[in-house]
């Protein structure tokens, strides 16, 4: 008996110490599987930006206002009272500028509805006859005679009124061959003036009266013949 005892604890002995060695499910301790490298935490994932707010369209500014017409001054006294001035190229067809900027305007008969014009006569224009001794020599080389008058229609008040004259005939030769007065508003302001005897031919006459008063609106130049035709170039009415 206690040879079988004996024999019994020692088989128990080898069978737990051969079964503590093997690896098999059948020993009963199991030995704990190799730690393996914790795997590294997750990351948090990263926050996600909120999106900006969208910024709101800026309000239409609201059109402004337009300005209403400013209603319109009272002219300046200069343009309310803007000096009448008009000068006019006899027996001329076109207009005329001259050096200063003065536009003479081309010669008229009087007519029905115009406001100035001669009173009949007979125009001429001798383009380069020779005018000397004026920087305006083209006035002198038109001209209107046999004429009765020039009439204009004028604002009342004070004129200077200038004549403009040259002999270019060359049917005139000599003083005394021709010779005419010119009376302006009924008063005679040239007796018996004699071109060639003034100024000898191809040379301007000017002759200028200040302080013409006209109060019925009608300013008149009349020519008077004595010898030969009158004649007149050009004319200047100028408000003072």
């Amino acid at each position: 008996m206690m040879i079988r005892r004996v024999i019994a604890i020692v088989g128990c002995a080898v069978v737990g110490l051969w079964m503590a060695g093997c690896n098999c499910p059948c020993s009963s301790q199991k030995k704990a599987p190799a730690a393996t490298n914790a795997s590294k935490p997750a990351e948090a994932p990263k926050a996600v930006e909120a999106p900006k707010p969208v910024q709101s369209p800026k309000p239409a500014e609201a059109p402004k206002a337009l300005e209403a017409p400013k209603a319109p001054g009272t002219p300046k006294a200069a343009d309310a009272t803007k000096k009448f001035v008009l000068r006019v190229d006899c027996g001329a067809s076109a207009p005329f500028t001259d050096k200063l900027g003065n536009v003479w305007a081309a010669d008229q008969e009087l007519g029905g509805g115009m406001a100035w014009g001669a009173d009949d006569g007979m125009t001429v224009d001798r383009e380069g006859v020779g005018i000397t001794g004026t920087d305006i020599p083209r006035i002198y080389e038109t001209e209107r005679y046999s004429m009765g008058s020039y009439k204009f229609t004028v604002p009342n008040g004070k004129y200077t009124v200038r004549l403009h004259c040259a002999e270019t005939y060359d049917g005139i030769t000599a003083p005394g061959q021709r010779v005419f007065s010119v009376s302006i508003g009924g008063q005679v302001v040239l007796k018996d003036v004699d071109l060639f005897k003034e100024v000898g031919a191809l040379k301007p006459l000017v002759r200028e009266f200040k302080g013409v008063s006209v109060e019925n609106g009608q300013l008149v130049i009349g020519f008077t013949p004595n010898i030969e035709n009158p004649q007149i170039c050009g004319i200047e009415i100028l408000a003072e």
